[in-house]
């Protein structure tokens, strides 16, 4: 029976860590991001960097200036000027491999070259993405027109 409630205990403690360590250290790289000196991001939430159908690299996503910025503590930074990006979209089903979310929602970008990039991040997380770079969109399309 102490097998069992160890066992049980063991397995409850495997899978609240992870993501209570993934959170912190999120966190933590917000909280860099925003003491460096320069201008703050306009945006920063956490996302994770979809790199293959069951591969993600948690992360922050931010808005600088001209260009969304992905940065993690296991990979480079990762930057797409506003400037090359030519579709965005977002909803609950992946656009690469089609898998469907129940919790979260996909930011997905594609940019001029064909290379599509897509983030895993919280529902609201989505909602403020949807109002600012639709705000760029308008103010682009404001400023392409004679």
């Amino acid at each position: 029976m102490s097998l069992l409630l160890a066992m049980a205990a063991l397995t409850a403690i495997g899978a609240i860590a992870p993501p209570l360590l993934i959170r912190r250290s999120r966190d933590r790289l917000a909280a860099q991001i925003l003491a460096r000196a320069g201008p703050k991001p306009s945006l920063l939430t956490p996302a994770d960097l979809c790199t293959g159908r069951f591969r993600r690299v948690p992360g922050v996503l931010g808005l600088e200036g001209d260009a969304i910025v992905f940065e993690s503590r296991h990979e480079r930074p990762l930057s797409l000027p506003l400037s090359r990006i030519r579709r965005i979209s977002s909803g609950s089903r992946m656009t690469t491999t089609g898998r469907r979310l129940l919790r979260a929602e996909v930011l997905t970008l594609a940019d001029s070259e064909g290379n599509v990039a897509e983030f895993l991040m919280p529902k609201a997380s989505v909602y403020q993405w949807r109002q600012h770079l639709g705000a760029w969109a308008a103010r682009e399309k404001k400023s392409k027109e004679p």
